[in-house]
């Protein structure tokens, strides 16, 4: 059993990981020979989202292809199929799949956020909030800080989202099957961080229409901002879009319409990307401290 309109996708779905993998590409060729480590700050966020998001959509494109592949016809109508079961190997594996996926996401939408407060403050979350040498009792020979805290909160809600969050098959008829993400805390989690930088980006936008300024920076700053906007924007295309084909069943007549609608604003967003590092002739290389 196999879900034909995830058939038809996977073009889609395979040009939008060329795609990014090219930017991705792209975007190192322009610092070669930098260690990444001594590379301008917003290089190496965008630099960590992409990979994040290439390994997601790699992984995503296996997912929902192979998820109801241990289910036999004809089916018979009940309850969505989800989570580590042994009766549908497929699914089980489809969801190990989805674990490792998320990590992704999650780190595309952190880099994204810091990318997004750096732009706007010039401040380093990272730094901030994991590099924080405080301890967090004044205790002598206590050696715990706020940047170990943080890090060690930071994994666990990791693991945690990674559970809750979840691979469903719904049968739709004796024949036909829908596969779809359980949308949990993970995915909240998300729209929380790329909504929070759409906010800074959307400031930012307004900003630069009255702020004088180098025109190339100007330049490179909108289509940064416009990347994670449009990206932002993907995001909320597919959780709207989940929640109107569950209110209107109708709407599955043309969901593969709407599918790749979704993708092609993701693959806007790659666009605005490189053509914000983008390498031109009078461009300089400079190296800022992280």
């Amino acid at each position: 059993m196999i879900e034909i309109d995830q058939l038809y996708l996977l073009p889609a779905k395979i040009i939008e990981v060329f795609l990014y993998i090219i930017v991705l590409f792209s975007l190192n060729k322009k610092y070669k020979g930098i260690p990444l480590m001594k590379r301008p700050s917003l290089h190496i966020y965008f630099l960590m989202g992409i990979a994040g998001w290439i390994l997601y959509m790699v992984l995503d494109t296996i997912i929902f292809a192979i998820a109801p592949l241990s289910l036999e016809g004809p089916l018979t109508l009940g309850d969505p199929i989800k989570g580590y079961t042994s009766e549908y190997p497929s699914l089980f594996f489809a969801n190990i799949l989805r674990d490792i996926g998320i990590i992704g996401a999650i780190l595309t939408a952190w880099f994204y956020c810091m990318a997004a407060v750096r732009i706007n403050t010039g401040i380093s979350l990272n730094r901030k909030i994991f590099g924080s040498k405080k301890k967090i009792l004044p205790i002598k020979g206590f050696k715990i800080t706020w940047g170990h805290f943080s890090l060690l909160l930071a994994i666990s809600l990791l693991i945690v989202f990674i559970i809750l969050d979840q691979i469903k098959i719904e049968i739709l008829d004796s024949t036909t099957v829908h596969v779809s993400s359980d949308w949990g805390i993970a995915m909240i989690l998300i729209i929380i961080l790329y909504g929070f930088s759409t906010i800074l980006m959307v400031k930012q936008l307004f900003e630069l229409r009255k702020t004088q300024m180098e025109i190339e920076f100007k330049r490179r700053a909108k289509f940064l901002g416009w990347s994670i906007i449009i990206f932002t924007s993907g995001i909320y295309y597919w959780a709207l879009l989940g929640y109107l084909v569950g209110a209107f069943p109708s709407l599955k007549e043309f969901s593969l319409e709407f599918l790749y609608l979704g993708h092609i604003l993701w693959m806007t967003s790659a666009i605005f990307v490189y053509s914000a590092f983008k390498q031109r002739k009078s461009d300089s290389i400079v190296v800022e401290q992280n």
